[in-house]
């Protein structure tokens, strides 16, 4: 099996979040995708071991910002390789509270949200797959290109973080194909 025909699959880079005004987190996201379109939902994954993980079960609720692909890398550093558990991710970030459900929503650095409350949710092993109903959404700009993870990798460079779906431990793959 060559498991770099799982680097074909394409994927989009968001911003996820949960939690409400006093208590919240948010991780970048590459496994979020449009499932239906009436009704509205999209699904997404989370890594058990996400800190967010929790609050978007307990406030059965999550938010998803689309990642501009001229981010800041302030913003890919605190989301994407910090963990909320000792670091407040919000405290120098741009983000409103969904008038719906109350999650954050992350502002900087993207083009648009997504509101949604979880209609289901899936046990994967290591990770959690979130059903959700877009309860609200709204661009915030037209003008702005949408980052993709291939963008990501291949001309800012970047790294997939352990607990991102799409990680894959190329030396366990090896070791496991030798036998």
């Amino acid at each position: 099996m060559d498991i770099n025909t799982f680097s074909k699959l394409t994927y989009g880079v968001y911003i996820v979040g949960s939690g409400d005004k006093d208590k919240k987190n948010a991780f970048i996201a590459t496994a979020v995708f449009q499932v239906t379109a009436i009704p509205e939902k999209i699904a997404i994954a989370s890594n058990k071991d996400n800190y967010t993980t929790e609050f978007i079960q307990d406030k059965k609720a999550f938010s998803i910002s689309v990642l501009k692909q001229n981010y800041t890398p302030l913003t890919m550093g605190n989301f994407g390789f910090r963990s909320g558990r000792s670091f407040n991710k919000f405290e120098k970030c741009n983000y409103i509270l969904g008038e719906k459900t109350g999650v954050p929503i992350v502002l900087d650095d993207t083009m648009s949200w997504f509101e949604c409350t979880v209609e289901q949710e899936m046990d994967l092993g290591t990770h959690i797959l979130f059903v959700g109903k877009v309860v609200d959404c709204a661009i915030i700009s037209e003008e702005e290109t949408p980052l993709t993870y291939q963008y990501y990798h291949e001309v800012k460079k970047g790294v997939t973080h352990k607990n991102a779906p799409s990680y894959i431990d190329v030396n366990k793959n090896i070791s496991k194909n030798k036998n």
